[in-house]
């Protein structure tokens, strides 16, 4: 092989082992837990411009996005503009009618076009024990219907999982006691007064993914978050957890939460 090849070929394999990604960052990741965002941080502003709205979120180190609204976007042009900023989209959520017969295949196909493989219920409310417990059965169900597509069902917490309790259990345990999958919303679940890191060790092997919500303020590690990020973090890996995915409820007009908590996320350590 000529001394020039050689040296080219090095070049590429020092580039393809490189995690440096657009706008000069490095992938967000703690304890090996990757970070990404859900849109709805920035709500008031990317439907207006998703091109510019993906850029500036990768610029700032986030390796994925997520929105329930990509759903009803172009999705040729979702796809260019993802591929164009190297972001991928995690997980999916959905809503029982999105899964209904008439609508399930579109559904279905967005989550293989896109390489989903975790989707998950992201909000509901009962007013008896019994309810839940049969929704639960209903979405373990809708687990078998996925699972063979490789695509795993879960669901998301609020905080009325928490505080609710019915013939002496909350929603979330009848969601636990089920076998779900969950997307643990640590943000709420402090908020709600439980404890996130007991939450992931009782869910070991069944989060694949966290919210990381602020437990109080406006950002993630930001003034008034309550919330033991470094614990969380290492609680979330050993318990498999692969992605974090930041949300800022508070504002969702300003790009200064997500990036605040971008550099709070880019300085713990595990």
């Amino acid at each position: 092989m000529q001394r020039r090849e050689f040296l080219k070929l090095g070049a590429l394999a020092a580039l393809a082992g490189s995690t440096q990604v657009f706008g000069g960052e490095t992938p967000l990741a703690v304890n090996g837990v990757r970070i990404g965002v859900q849109m709805w941080s920035v709500n008031n502003l990317w439907k207006k411009n998703p091109a510019d709205a993906l850029r500036r979120l990768k610029a700032l180190g986030y390796d994925g996005v997520q929105s329930f609204g990509f759903l009803a976007m172009d999705w040729n042009e979702l796809e260019k503009m993802l591929g164009d900023n190297g972001l991928k989209i995690i997980d999916m959520p959905f809503y029982m009618k999105t899964i209904a017969p008439d609508s399930f295949n579109r559904f279905l196909d967005f989550c293989q076009r896109f390489k989903i493989d975790f989707v998950y219920e992201p909000y509901t409310k009962f007013a008896t024990g019994a309810e839940w417990r049969r929704h639960a059965d209903e979405l373990m169900e809708v687990g078998e219907t996925f699972k063979k597509y490789g695509i795993r069902v879960g669901y998301h917490n609020h905080q009325h999982e928490l505080r609710q309790h019915f013939d002496g259990k909350t929603p979330l345990e009848y969601l636990y006691d089920a076998g779900l999958a969950m997307e643990l919303d640590v943000g709420h679940v402090k908020l709600a007064g439980g404890c996130p890191m007991a939450w992931l060790k009782k869910l070991a092997g069944r989060v694949p993914s966290i919210h990381a919500k602020p437990g109080g303020g406006n950002s993630v590690g930001g003034q008034g978050d309550a919330n033991d990020w470094k614990a969380i973090f290492k609680t979330a890996a050993a318990s498999g957890t692969k992605w974090a995915i930041v949300e800022c409820e508070t504002r969702r007009n300003t790009f200064a939460d997500v990036e605040a908590s971008a550099a709070f996320l880019k300085n713990l350590k595990g």
